[in-house]
């Protein structure tokens, strides 16, 4: 009875030897092959699988393969193939080895397989892929790859939503963006390649580059950067560390717009800068490293911790590098050495000096306050 073969391998245009053939002298009698057994040899060979509409799925080229009747696997090397969306290329492969299965609804490339995305210059690499043409779903292992001019990373693994044009990786993920530059590392990342964005749900860290040298690293339990307009947002026991002013912010949602290099936030976030021992606290503010400024606002209050000279205003504005202070608003100045207290409407100082110059407007005194030890 003829071999019926499934539509994608009809379409081959091959050299086929089939096994078990008559030779020119009588063989000695030899037992049948098995249907477990039969198989066809494929030499050159190119074939393709279609929809309902007669549209192209996928289209594979291959130098050798053996096709497995019982199985309706076609195993496949040197593979070099494009996967069809709509009509579309949209993904083209190329791979060591691989397999067919279940008459063409699944691939399979393994051993070096490289899949460039047609439509958003994206290169996505790993040792072991899996294409499934009626999902448009891409599954890579195996030390995977993803390069696109705007973010490299790495991961354990990864998938590749087509028409979703969405990527997400797993595992331990190591990445890194040119423009803004920054390095991420997490464990669960989704790339939004249209609307250029990179979406973490797990606890990420991330450090703000100058060339080569690190300006400022930040963690948190999840964050967005909006890739094409160098922001991220970042949420949820947010800790940011500045090189350059060397300063610690903690809070829990902030905005990094890296572009104006500006952090804000309208909610409490505390600034700690270790070498000179001051504390800053407020209800909201916002961070300008390249002013080397914070404004507070909103129970706005710092303390240093050498002399506990304490300060609180609606509104402070701390000159990070020369450490001077502007109060606005219901200004409470506290001092321990000599024990005094001066509330006014502004102020200006230096906490840790115990240098805080207190004044008020015409309508109300500085009120002193002796503190009795």
């Amino acid at each position: 009875m003829k071999q019926q073969h499934p539509r994608w391998l009809i379409c081959a245009i091959l050299s086929l030897t089939i096994h078990g053939c008559l030779p020119t002298t009588k063989p000695k009698p030899s037992p049948q092959p098995s249907a477990i057994e039969a198989q066809l040899k494929l030499n050159n060979l190119s074939f393709q699988q279609v929809d309902k509409q007669g549209k192209p799925l996928w289209k594979v080229r291959a130098k050798k393969g053996v096709y497995t009747p019982d199985k309706k696997r076609a195993k496949v090397t040197d593979i070099d193939g494009d996967f069809y969306q709509d009509g579309q290329v949209v993904l083209h492969v190329t791979a060591k080895t691989g397999e067919v299965e279940q008459e063409g609804e699944k691939i399979v490339l393994r051993g070096d397989v490289i899949a460039k995305e047609t439509r958003n210059n994206l290169i996505i690499a790993g040792q072991e892929v899996e294409w499934y043409p009626k999902t448009d779903l891409l599954t890579i292992r195996d030390r995977v790859r993803a390069n696109h001019p705007q973010l490299q990373a790495q991961a354990d693994r990864g998938v590749y939503y087509s028409r979703q044009q969405r990527m997400e990786l797993i595992g331990k993920i190591a990445a890194i963006s040119t423009d803004p530059r920054l390095g991420m590392q997490t464990e669960h990342l989704t790339w939004l390649l249209k609307e250029q964005k990179v979406v973490s749900d797990r606890p990420v860290a991330i450090q703000r580059y100058e060339g080569e040298i690190i300006t400022a690293r930040v963690t948190a339990n999840t964050s967005t950067t909006s890739l094409d307009r160098k922001i991220v947002d970042l949420k949820e026991n947010v800790q940011f560390s500045g090189v350059k002013p060397p300063i610690q912010v903690a809070g829990e949602s902030f905005r990094w717009n890296l572009d104006r290099e500006l952090v804000t936030t309208d909610r409490p976030l505390t600034i700690l800068h270790p070498q000179e021992g001051v504390t800053l606290a407020a209800n909201a503010g916002q961070l300008d490293l390249k002013a080397n400024t914070a404004t507070l606002t909103g129970n706005a209050r710092g303390v240093a911790t050498r002399n506990q000279a304490k300060l609180q205003s609606d509104k402070l504005t701390w000159q990070i590098v020369t450490q001077q202070l502007i109060g606005t608003g219901n200004v409470i100045y506290q001092q321990t050495q000599p024990f005094i207290k001066f509330t006014g409407t502004s102020c200006i100082g230096k906490l840790q000096d115990q240098s805080i110059v207190v004044s008020s407007d015409r309508k109300q005194q500085v009120q002193t306050e002796i503190i009795p030890k």
